[in-house]
C-alpha cells in the first residue's frame, strides 16, 4: 500500500511538474507574440519611390556644373536606379501629394547624402545651417559649408540613417519637394525617395524593438545569474557539477550580444566597445561544450574536443580577419553548423538507446516532442513567420546559406536547444533540492530517534551507578542477617536484590557512550529477531569526530545492515562489527547476510543511507566502500583524525 501511494505521488508531482513548464511556455509565447502583434500596425509604410515601371509622380531637376536644368527621368539596367548626367551635385524631386493618412508623417533613409524638404516653397527640414542659396531655390555649397557639416557627414551621412518629420494636417493637394546632395567626388548619385506613415507606424516598431531588447537582455541576465546561483547551492549541498558554468557563460555572451545591437547599446559606447562578429560567431560555444560534456558514450571526447578546436579556430580566424576585412567577421561557417549538429545528435542518439535499454518510455518522448514543437512555435511567432509567410522564411534561410552564412540556419536549432536545456537543468535542479530535503528530513528524524535512544541509555546508566553505590550497603545488610541464621529471610533478600540487579544493562559494548548507543541498541535488535552478531569495538571515550557525524554514519550503517538481514530467510543471518584505531584513523567496517537477488523497490527514505554515510566519509577525508561480497554484503571507511586529538586518545586509551 505505501508502495502505491508512493507511485500516486510521484504521477501527481510529474503533473505538476508538466503543468509548471507547460505554464512557462505559454507565458514565453503570449508575451512573445504580443510584442509581434504590437510591431504590427494597421498603417504600413507607403513608399513613394520611382522605378521604371511605376512612377508617383516625381518631375525632376537636376544641378549639373553649377546651372539646374529640368530632367527627364532615365533608370539604369537594374530599373530602379536613376541614371544621373555626370557633373551632378543636388537632385530636386517635386510632386503633389494626394495620399491620405491621418496624422501623417514622412520619413526618408539617406547615407552620404544631405536632404532639404519643401512643402509649398516653405522649408521643412535641412541638413545645413546657413548656406547661400540662388534664385532657383538650390543651395551653392562651398568647402567650407561642407566642412562646418562633417560632424553630419562624418557621424550620420556616411552610415545609413532614418529621419522622419511630420506633416500639417493640412498637407493634401500641395506640393512637395525634396532636395538631395551629394559631396564633391561622390559616386552613388542616387536621390532621396520618401515614404508617407503614420506615427505609430514609425514609432511602434521602435518601442517594441527597445521593449524587445529589454526583455531579451533582462531574461539572459537572469538566466545567467540564476545558473552560478544553483551551482553555488549545488557546491553548499553535494559538490556541485562545475559543467553548468557554461550555461552561465552562454546566456552572458548572449546577454552581451543582445545589449550590443539594442537601440541603447548602438547609440551609447557599449555598441562600438562590444565587436558582436567574435560573439556572433562564438556564443554557440559553451552551449555545445556543455551538450558534450553531458555525454556518457565514447563520443563524449571526440565531441567535446571537436567543440574545443572549432571555437579556437574561429577565434584565430576572426582575428586574421577583422585586421584585413570586418565585413564577412559574423558569419557562422558550415563547421560550426556541422559540430553543432554532431553534438545534438550523439545527445539525441544516446537519449534513445537509454530510453530502450530501461524500457521505452512513450511519455517521456512525447513531452520532448511537445516542448521542442511549442518553442519552436514561439520563435517563429517572435519573428512574426506567421504572418509574413513561411516560405519567406525558408527563402531567407536559403540565400544566405549560398553566401556561406550559416548563422540562419542555425538560430532556430539553436533557440529550440537552448530553452530545452535550460528547462532540463532548472528541473534537475528542482528535483535534486527537493531529494536533498527529503534525505536532510529522513535524516534527521533518525538522528532524532538515535538521541532519543542515547537519553534511554544514559538513564539506565545514571540507574545502574545508584544501584551499584547500594550494593556495598547490601552485602553488609546480608552479611548480617546470615549472622543471625535466618536463611529464609536471607534468600528473600538475595531474591529481591537480583531482581534489581535484572534491570541493569548486560553490559557495554566499548568505552565510547555514544558508540554503545547506536551499535548497541541494534546489536540488541538484532538478538532479539534471533540475528547472529558479532562485535568487536575497541574505541576511546573521546573521538576527535563531531557526535552528529558520528551518528549519521553509524545509524545509517546499522540500520541498513539490520534491515538486509530481514529480508534474508533462514537461519543464515549474521551482523559482524568491527570498530578500532588504525594509527591516526578510526577503522569501521560492518559486514552482513544480503539477499543474492531480490527485487529493488522505491521506498520513502531508501537510498539515503549511502549518500550520507559517503559525505559523512569525504568529510574526514575517506571514502565510502560498499560492495557484495561472498559473505554478504560489505561497507567500510577509515576516518581521518585530528593528530592532536589522536594523542589525547591514545593517552586515554588502555
Amino acid at each position: 500500500m505505501r508502495f502505491k501511494e508512493g507511485e500516486r505521488m510521484q504521477k501527481r508531482t510529474d503533473i505538476k511538474t508538466v503543468c509548471g513548464a507547460a505554464a512557462l511556455l505559454a507565458v514565453m509565447a503570449v508575451l512573445l507574440a504580443a510584442f509581434s502583434l504590437m510591431g504590427r500596425v494597421n498603417v504600413e509604410e507607403q513608399p513613394l519611390r520611382d522605378w521604371s515601371d511605376g512612377r508617383f509622380g516625381w518631375s525632376y531637376e537636376v544641378m549639373t556644373n553649377g546651372e539646374v536644368r529640368p530632367y527627364e527621368p532615365q533608370f539604369q539596367e537594374d530599373e530602379f536606379t536613376l541614371a544621373l548626367p555626370e557633373g551632378t551635385t543636388a537632385v530636386r524631386i517635386t510632386r503633389v501629394m494626394e495620399e491620405e493618412i491621418p496624422g501623417a508623417q514622412l520619413g526618408w533613409y539617406s547615407a552620404g547624402v544631405c536632404v532639404e524638404v519643401f512643402l509649398d516653397g516653405e522649408l521643412l527640414y535641412t541638413d545645413f545651417g546657413q548656406a547661400q542659396r540662388g534664385d532657383d531655390e538650390f543651395l551653392r555649397l562651398t568647402q567650407k559649408d561642407w566642412e562646418q557639416n562633417s560632424r553630419k557627414l562624418s557621424e550620420d551621412v556616411k552610415n545609413a540613417r532614418q529621419v522622419g518629420i511630420g506633416l500639417p494636417s493640412d498637407y493634401l493637394g500641395e506640393t512637395l519637394s525634396v532636395v538631395s546632395y551629394f559631396p564633391d567626388g561622390y559616386e552613388d548619385l542616387v536621390p532621396v525617395y520618401p515614404y508617407l506613415t503614420s506615427p505609430e507606424a514609425y514609432v511602434a516598431p521602435i518601442v517594441v524593438k527597445g521593449l524587445k531588447d529589454n526583455f531579451n537582455m533582462t531574461l539572459y541576465a537572469i538566466l545567467s545569474v540564476l545558473i552560478a546561483a544553483m551551482f553555488l547551492l549545488d557546491v553548499r549541498n553535494s559538490g556541485g557539477d562545475s559543467r553548468t558554468l557554461l550555461l552561465s557563460l552562454y546566456f552572458l555572451m548572449q546577454f552581451l550580444r543582445a545589449a550590443s545591437v539594442s537601440f541603447s547599446g548602438f547609440y551609447s559606447d557599449l555598441g562600438p566597445f562590444l565587436n558582436t562578429s567574435i560573439l556572433s560567431r562564438l556564443y554557440m560555444a559553451p552551449l555545445y561544450l556543455y551538450l558534450a560534456l553531458r555525454l556518457k558514450g565514447r563520443w563524449r571526447i571526440p565531441l567535446s574536443g571537436a567543440v574545443l578546436l572549432w571555437s579556437a579556430y574561429e577565434a584565430v580566424w576572426w582575428i586574421a580577419v577583422m585586421s584585413k576585412e570586418a565585413g564577412n567577421a559574423d558569419f557562422i561557417g558550415p563547421g560550426s553548423m556541422v559540430v553543432c549538429l554532431a553534438v545534438a545528435a550523439a545527445l539525441g542518439a544516446e537519449s534513445l538507446c537509454r530510453s530502450k535499454r530501461e524500457g521505452l518510455n512513450k511519455k517521456m518522448l512525447f513531452g520532448y516532442g511537445l516542448t521542442a514543437t511549442a518553442v519552436l512555435a514561439i520563435y517563429l511567432a517572435d519573428r512574426a513567420i506567421v504572418w509574413d509567410g513561411l516560405g519567406n522564411y525558408l527563402v531567407g534561410i536559403w540565400s544566405p546559406l549560398l553566401q556561406g552564412n550559416f548563422d540562419p540556419a542555425m538560430e532556430p536549432v539553436n533557440y529550440v536547444i537552448s530553452v530545452m536545456t535550460i528547462i532540463a537543468v532548472i528541473l534537475e535542479f528542482i528535483f535534486r533540492t527537493m531529494s536533498t530535503l527529503q534525505q536532510n528530513s529522513v535524516l534527521k528524524d533518525r538522528a532524532r530517534q538515535t538521541l532519543e535512544s542515547y537519553n534511554r541509555l544514559l538513564e539506565r546508566e545514571e540507574a545502574t551507578s545508584a544501584v551499584r553505590h547500594e550494593m556495598r550497603h547490601h552485602m553488609t545488610a546480608l552479611s548480617g542477617i546470615l549472622q543471625t541464621g535466618d536463611i529464609g529471610r536471607a534468600n528473600r533478600y538475595v531474591d529481591a536484590v537480583i531482581g534489581d540487579l535484572e534491570q541493569i544493562p548486560e553490559g557495554r559494548y566499548s568505552k565510547n557512550m555514544l558508540v554503545n548507543v547506536i551499535v548497541g541498541s541494534y546489536l540488541d535488535q538484532a538478538r532479539a529477531e534471533r540475528i547472529q552478531e558479532e562485535h568487536h569495538l575497541n574505541v576511546p571515550p573521546e573521538l576527535d569526530i563531531a557526535d552528529e557525524d558520528l551518528s549519521v554514519f553509524l545509524s545509517n550503517m546499522m540500520q541498513n545492515a539490520l534491515e538486509a538481514c530481514r529480508r534474508v530467510e533462514g537461519t543464515k543471518r549474521r551482523i559482524k562489527v568491527d570498530m578500532h584505531l588504525r594509527g591516526k584513523f578510526l577503522f569501521i567496517q560492518c559486514v552482513n547476510s544480503a539477499p543474492a537477488q531480490e527485487e529493488r523497490k522505491r521506498r520513502p527514505g531508501h537510498g539515503y543511507g549511502l549518500a550520507a554515510m559517503r559525505a559523512v566519509a569525504e568529510k574526514y577525508n575517506s571514502v565510502l566502500v560498499a560492495e557484495r561480497t561472498r559473505d554478504g554484503f560489505l561497507v567500510e571507511s577509515d576516518f581521518c583524525l585530528n593528530r592532536q586529538g589522536m594523542k589525547k586518545e591514545e593517552s586515554q586509551s588502555p
